[in-house]
């Protein structure tokens, strides 16, 4: 997943369709559910404005610095 690449989710609970960019993730999620080797996974909330409070979880690959 590059810096411009996109990972989207359609919300189980309110439906609103979430687009997360990976800057996004790694600025706004909250808590790091597991480090692999390979990937990141992180917490996020649903982006519904309306004010949904259900949780993802969102793997990201490491990348190389």
């Amino acid at each position: 997943m590059s810096n411009d690449a996109t990972e989207r989710y359609t919300c189980p609970k309110c439906g609103y369709l979430n687009l997360w960019t990976r800057n996004e993730i790694l600025q706004r999620g909250k808590e790091v559910i597991y480090r692999g080797e390979n990937e990141i996974e992180y917490s996020l909330r649903c982006k519904n404005p309306k004010g949904c409070d259900q949780r993802m979880r969102i793997a990201i690959t490491r990348q190389e610095k």
